[in-house]
């Protein structure tokens, strides 16, 4: 996102990233013609812990997230 903010890149995000992150300097332009995005959380086999799993277990218990 600092990234976006300083104009030196652009980058496609799902809807949901600008209900839940408004950083200043950047504007979410939505667009219209594009498919929906697919979610998943994803982490490095090193970084496989309990709370990781946690997480996992209950975003899998909650389900996907309806806009």
């Amino acid at each position: 996102m600092v990234l976006v903010a300083s104009g030196a890149c652009v980058h496609p995000l799902g809807e949901i990233a600008a209900r839940y992150n408004s950083p200043p300097g950047v504007v979410f332009v939505p667009v219209v013609e594009a498919p929906p995005m697919r979610w998943a959380l994803t982490w490095r086999t090193t970084a496989d812990s309990p709370v990781v799993r946690a997480l996992a277990q209950t975003a899998a218990e909650v389900g996907p997230v309806v806009t």
